[in-house]
């Protein structure tokens, strides 16, 4: 079945092939079109290696070589080893907004992980492209595609997939999945006795929906239910995407903005990291190993763009339009150095967004005494002495407050960063 996204591809490509401009009419997108990928780096990044300016900061131990530089209105460290750095602030800083002093409340990297991607610490709520995802879960049939780094389904997994780091859902649509059992190939059945199986299979599943008794029964039969029918519905996009992402940062690009443009998800988390045994996790030798990294990262967030600009989008001329990009890490690093020369885990952490609807070209928060976070007036997103901590979780509820949805529902104790909406 062709929904309202497919055929708006299909427009656009013939419209292009005949000289016209797709999408032209379509305007701005409204919330719910709105959509979300995170690309999360694992193991704690050092701020001052791009962020964070520790120059004048008594006990902020900064690295050779590098030095302040600005894009537009954002203040950045530069270095002689990290054109990409560079090269991508200059290129993205009007739809960037930087924030810094972000508070995440430990340093157990499980731990501030489920706090940076949930707001919560019991590992058992939804992540914020799951809840993003399951808002529009009618509209896609994989909301949330999950193609590395962590993720938090919760309640919600009948909306979240992922596609494994050996290729299992691809591997899963072909049918060479069944390689991993014996070793021998396996094939899908013929498409008329597969359907007969797949229609089968769902009326056993509506049967038994509506058989379910009230409470866990219930939810669990409708979650096979839903699940059944994402899956029969997943079957028609194996011919026209690939589904095999790897660990680079690249490669997860091209598979995610490809499931955006076809509209299967509305969300797509991807991960970096960096690596090595400890990637970015850098208790020794912190200058020589995370400058690579940053490197390697900037030039995958580079591809990122360059693709979400250069792909239509389902309501917007391209999907850079109307896609917003969350770049974070579990945690920040020390301020000094250690005996190894490397950084430990700091509570304070650094945070990227880019896209429209947003207070862009700015840096919110910093770092002030102690480098600890500053705290700011959530009305203007300005340094206050009387304002609130800059949280994560404040910055996952303004996250889920662009996407059209209400924060108040999904995490507690904070709100959004109203001075960040546009």
């Amino acid at each position: 079945m062709m929904n309202r996204r497919h055929f708006i591809c299909s427009a656009s490509a013939t419209l292009a092939a005949i000289g016209l401009s797709p999408l032209a009419a379509l305007g701005a997108p409204n919330t719910a079109s709105r959509k979300l990928i995170i690309v999360f780096v694992q193991g704690g990044w050092d701020p001052t290696r791009v962020f964070a300016d520790g120059f004048d900061h008594d006990g902020v131990d900064m690295e050779e070589g590098a030095e302040r530089s600005e894009a537009g209105n954002i203040p950045y460290i530069a270095h002689i080893d990290r054109p990409s750095v560079s090269a991508f602030m200059h290129a993205n800083h009007q739809r960037m907004l930087i924030l810094n002093g972000v508070m995440v409340r430990a340093i157990a990297h499980e731990l501030c992980t489920t706090i940076a991607l949930t707001g919560d610490t019991s590992g058992l709520s939804a992540d914020w492209a799951a809840i993003a995802g399951h808002a529009e879960s009618d509209a896609y049939t994989l909301p949330h595609l999950v193609l590395g780094g962590p993720n938090f389904a919760g309640e919600l997994g009948t909306a979240v997939a992922r596609t494994g780091s050996n290729g299992q859902l691809e591997g899963l649509l072909s049918g060479d999945i069944l390689k991993l059992a014996d070793g021998t190939p396996g094939s899908l059945l013929p498409r008329p006795a597969q359907g007969i199986i797949d229609r089968y299979i769902n009326r056993r599943a509506q049967a038994r929906a509506l058989s379910a008794s009230a409470g866990m029964d219930a939810n669990l039969a409708a979650a096979f239910l839903e699940a059944n029918r994402r899956a029969t519905a997943l079957q028609d996009y194996r011919h026209v995407m690939d589904f095999t992402a790897t660990t680079d940062l690249r490669t997860q690009a091209s598979v995610g903005v490809n499931a955006l443009s076809l509209g299967l998800s509305r969300c797509v988390t991807m991960g970096h990291s960096g690596g090595g045994i400890n990637g970015w996790d850098t208790h020794s030798e912190n200058d020589d190993q995370q400058g690579p990294m940053w490197e390697n990262l900037f030039g995958g967030l580079t591809q990122l763009m360059a693709l979400l600009e250069d792909t239509p989008g389902t309501e917007a001329a391209t999907l850079a339009k109307e896609t917003t990009v969350m770049v974070l890490s579990e945690m920040g690093r020390t301020p000094a150095l250690n005996a190894n020369l490397g950084k430990d885990h700091w509570p304070f952490t650094s945070a990227m967004l880019l896209g429209d609807g947003l207070s862009t070209d700015r840096v919110v928060g910093g770092f002030g005494d102690g480098w600890m976070g500053e705290t700011i007036d959530f009305n203007s997103g300005g340094v206050s002495d009387s304002g609130r901590i800059l949280s994560i979780e404040s910055v996952g509820a303004t996250v889920l407050a662009h996407m059209g949805l209400d924060p108040g529902e999904h995490v507690t104790g904070t709100e959004p960063i109203s001075g960040l909406l546009i």
